[in-house]
C-alpha cells in the first residue's frame, strides 16, 4: 500500500489555501506553511472585488477581450482565457465554502462595474471587504481538513536534489525578533504561493509579509521568473 502524496503549500492567501483544499480533497497529505498567522495574507486586504462571468447576459469572450485590452497587449492570452473560462466555477466554489457576496433585494448577486470591464461583472462582499471575507472562508475550510498548518515559519530555501524540488528549509517560530529554529520539511510536491514584493518599497499598501521570499527561493533553485517589474501601488500608498 502506497502512502498518500505529501504536498507542501507555502503561503496562506487565496492561491495557497485554494491549492491546499484541492490537494486535501484529492487525498494528499497537506502541510501549509506561512510566515505569520494563517489569516494574515495579502488576500484579506483586497477591496476591489472579484470578476467572473456569473450572469446570463455576460460572455466569457467579452471578459477575455476586456482583460487583454486592459493589459495593453502584455497579457498572456492563454492564461487570460483560463482565468475567464474557469473563474466562474472558482467563484461558485467560494460561495459553497460560505463566502457571502453582496446580494440585492431579490437575492441575486449585486453587479459592480470597475476598471476596464465593459460589463458589471464584479462581485463584492461587505462593500470593500471582499478579500477579508474570502480569506475568512478559506481559512475556516482549511482548518476543517486534516492539513497540518505551520505558522510563523520563514521560508529559507527550497531543497533541490537531482534537479528536483523535494522539500523546503524554514525557520520555525521566526517572530518578535527571534531568528527562529532551522528545520527541513520533505514532500513530493512544493507549491509556492507566497505573494509579491510590495513591501520592498518605501511606500506600499501591502502588508508586512509581502517581501518576495518565495520568488527569491525559486530563483535560487533555478526557476524561471517573469514580469517582476509589475507591482501594484494603490493611490493611498503613494
Amino acid at each position: 500500500m502506497t502512502s498518500a502524496p505529501r504536498v507542501i503549500v507555502v503561503g496562506s492567501g487565496i492561491a495557497g489555501l485554494t491549492v491546499a483544499l484541492h490537494a486535501a480533497a484529492s487525498g494528499c497529505r497537506v502541510t501549509v506553511v506561512t510566515k505569520d498567522v494563517l489569516e494574515h495574507a495579502n488576500t484579506r486586504y483586497a477591496q476591489g472585488g472579484i470578476a467572473g462571468v456569473m450572469f446570463a447576459d455576460d460572455r466569457v469572450e467579452d471578459h477575455i477581450h476586456d482583460t487583454l485590452v486592459a493589459g495593453a497587449g502584455l497579457g498572456d492570452e492563454a492564461a487570460v482565457r483560463v482565468l475567464a473560462t474557469e473563474g466562474p466555477e472558482r467563484i461558485r466554489e467560494l460561495v459553497a465554502l460560505g463566502v457571502a457576496f453582496d446580494r440585492d433585494e431579490h437575492g441575486e448577486f449585486r453587479k459592480g462595474l470597475e476598471a476596464a470591464h465593459s460589463y458589471p461583472r464584479i462581485l463584492h462582499s461587505g462593500g470593500d471587504a471582499t478579500g477579508t471575507e474570502i480569506e475568512r472562508a478559506l481559512v475556516a475550510a482549511v482548518r476543517a481538513t486534516a492539513a497540518t498548518v505551520i505558522e510563523h515559519a520563514f521560508l529559507v530555501d527550497l531543497v533541490v536534489e537531482v534537479g528536483r524540488v523535494c522539500g523546503i528549509r524554514i525557520l520555525r517560530d521566526a517572530r518578535d525578533g527571534h531568528a527562529g529554529t532551522p528545520d527541513e520539511l520533505r514532500a513530493d510536491a512544493v507549491v509556492l504561493a507566497t505573494g509579491g514584493i510590495g513591501e520592498l518599497f518605501a511606500h506600499s499598501t501591502n502588508p508586512a509579509v509581502a517581501t518576495g521570499d518565495g520568488i527569491a527561493a525559486a530563483i535560487r533553485a533555478g526557476a524561471a521568473v517573469a514580469d517582476l517589474e509589475f507591482v501594484q501601488f494603490h493611490p493611498t500608498g503613494i
